[in-house]
């Protein structure tokens, strides 16, 4: 093999594991949903759990503290808001769900500062942590869809204005294992490029580790094939220059999606 190919191969192999570790979610704790149920009987409360984890299990064992929730917001198929209020360990609607159809449930992180220093990391800003190697701001937020009795309604599909969301195209709670479900990638209502990951419950033990990756169209819309039934995770994140250089380094915005596939 000739000097000049040997090269190119080898930088070839380089920039195939650049784009792999680029295009890799970072090893931090993701934030997303879990339904106690996802097909709620009618006239029964539903119910739900926070998630701050590295890994996708279910039930998930890895709660989101209480004072890191920021807001629980729930939505009936026609686009108007449940009450809810907290329970245990989790939150559930406040009353009974009478209307069928396809529900909608988003929980808002508290977003913070996160600084790795020679001691450890902590929740501050670089001007608050002395000697801090690398900050991070995170904003997370998460869906999850459920339904009550059948599918049915708009709240899958509603876009909610956030800093990153996943947007169904298709009510998931209609498609079945082998079917691909098509999901916008917004932010601020925008469509982005981005890689959108994928996995669900018992695919791996492993933290980190995802079943599905697949890149947006320029329309933002990600083509997930649903590989097996059960419970499946999205996620999708963003990273841009903190306002503030002096405060933090990066701005990381992270929207993720639950919902069960049969």
């Amino acid at each position: 093999m000739k000097g000049s190919d040997r090269k190119s191969k080898a930088a070839l192999v380089v920039l195939t594991l650049l784009a792999i570790v680029q295009a890799a979610p970072a090893r931090a704790h993701d934030t997303w949903v879990l339904m106690k149920e996802y097909a709620v009987k009618p006239s029964t409360a539903a119910a739900l759990t926070p998630i701050s984890s590295h890994l996708f299990a279910v039930p998930g064992k890895d709660l989101l503290a209480p004072e890191k929730v920021a807001a629980v917001t729930i939505l009936r198929p026609d686009g108007a808001e449940v009450p809810s209020a907290r329970n245990g360990d989790g939150y559930q609607t406040s009353a009974p769900l009478k209307e069928k159809g396809s529900y909608l449930a988003l929980v808002k992180q508290q977003p913070g500062f996160y600084s790795k220093t020679p001691d450890g990391g902590v929740p501050k800003s670089k001007k608050d942590a002395p000697g801090a190697i690398d900050c991070r701001f995170s904003e997370k937020h998460a869906k999850a869809l459920f339904t009550v009795g059948w599918p049915g309604g708009t709240a899958y599909g509603k876009v909610l204005g956030l800093p990153v969301e996943l947007v169904p195209v298709q009510d998931p709670a209609t498609l079945k294992a082998g079917d691909v479900l098509e999901v916008k990638v917004l932010m601020g209502g925008k469509p982005v490029p981005t890689v959108v990951y994928g996995t669900y419950a018992g695919f791996s033990a492993d933290k980190g580790t995802f079943a599905y990756a697949t890149s947006t169209s320029k329309e933002g819309i990600a083509r997930v094939k649903l590989l097996k039934s059960g419970t499946w995770l999205l996620l999708a994140k963003q990273e841009q220059a903190y306002r503030d250089p002096s405060a933090c380094d990066k701005q990381v915005y992270s929207g993720s999606l639950t919902f069960e596939v049969r």
